[in-house]
């Protein structure tokens, strides 16, 4: 089977950069096995005893590292009272690698998320995913349905990649850049044996292509795609440096995806919790999968921005910074839902050519 992640290769709207965080990094080693990083924003009164759990995009991708300006969100979010949280999913970021690349898996990403829950003593969270962090956050929903009180999700990935033959679209630059990028890996003799992975010589093909290299080629690929993940290339940071993508965990969570249906659909129809969506007009993830999330979710409400694209809080970070307190504080949003099925025009992101030139 010629593996190919680029219907599952998420990024996140969170912000990547190679600057260390003001706060300090600390480590939960979990029952499951993960070394996790994470930063913790403490609740300033009044305390709402409710912690926020930020699920970043990827797989493979990370969050402990961000620009100045993410912290200051991050902070004015515990400034409303909630304690806030930060982590890098295993696989990805400063958390470690797993020696066996074949226990990566959606399953996997749940179970360390309930291990948090328990590590900091919450019986109750609020869950904010962006782009896979919303599938892993509304997949951990379905079987933890009593754990989570709020959702936001953020240029969602596919809540089921099996329902949909494609997620993103086929003309979009992002996924023909991926394409791309992934026919020319495979082609070199070297990562040739990437292509066809059989689970009996994943642990030998992963000793001779370790994570350090692999995840050097995830960090170039990302650095040089930052443009076409947002509808306007001038709102990303000059400076804007990627280092920490998680290869193996991309690979191998992206072919468990693949090969496990799951269909959440049923348990989160009995989920009563209020879900929040945002999704952009230059999004290169298909319509139909932020969908997913308001036809799932029963109390699902979606917020739809033509000047935005999939990296969402850099094109609009005013209106995500403001959907996000006033959700969280039962407030008026600051937009009106977006209440039809039927998908809005599609935005060309700004000075990129159609054939993503």
């Amino acid at each position: 089977m010629r593996i190919c992640p680029i219907v599952l290769l998420f990024f996140s709207t969170a912000l990547f950069s190679s600057e260390s965080p003001r706060r300090a990094v600390e480590y939960w080693d979990l029952p499951t096995g993960s070394h996790i990083a994470y930063v913790r924003y403490p609740s300033r009164p009044p305390e709402k005893h409710l912690p926020i759990v930020f699920l970043h995009g990827g797989p493979g991708a990370y969050i402990v590292d961000h620009p100045a300006i993410a912290e200051e969100f991050y902070e004015s979010l515990a400034a409303l009272g909630f304690d806030v949280y930060i982590y890098d999913q295993i696989g990805g970021g400063r958390s470690a690698r797993l020696a066996d690349p074949r226990q990566y898996s959606l399953d996997r990403h749940i179970r360390d998320l309930e291990a948090i829950r328990q590590q900091i003593g919450a019986l109750h969270m609020i869950l904010i995913g962006d782009s896979w962090g919303a599938t892993l956050g509304a997949n951990y929903i379905a079987e933890h349905p009593d754990r989570c009180v709020k959702a936001i999700f953020s240029s969602p990935g596919a809540l089921d990649p099996s329902e949909l033959p494609a997620a993103t679209y086929a003309d979009a630059p992002m996924t023909k850049a991926a394409e791309a990028w992934f026919a020319s890996i495979y082609v070199q003799p070297r990562y040739s044996a990437l292509s066809g992975l059989k689970e009996s010589d994943v642990v030998s093909v992963h000793r001779a292509i370790p994570d350090q290299e692999m995840d050097r080629q995830l960090d170039g690929f990302v650095q040089r795609t930052l443009p076409f993940l947002v509808c306007d290339p001038t709102k990303l940071p000059a400076d804007l440096a990627v280092h920490g993508m998680g290869w193996w965990v991309n690979l191998m969570t992206s072919l468990d995806l693949a090969q496990h249906r799951r269909n959440p659909r049923p348990k989160l129809a009995r989920a009563k919790i209020p879900v929040l969506v945002l999704r952009g007009g230059c999004d290169y993830m298909r319509w139909e999968v932020a969908y997913q999330y308001k036809s799932a979710f029963p109390r699902a409400t979606l917020l739809y921005v033509p000047d935005a694209g999939h990296a969402f809080g850099y094109d609009q970070p005013k209106i995500y910074a403001s959907a996000v307190r006033t959700f969280l504080l039962d407030q008026p949003l600051p937009l009106e839902p977006y209440m039809r099925s039927a998908s809005p025009p599609r935005v060309q992101p700004r000075g990129i050519a159609p054939n993503g030139q």
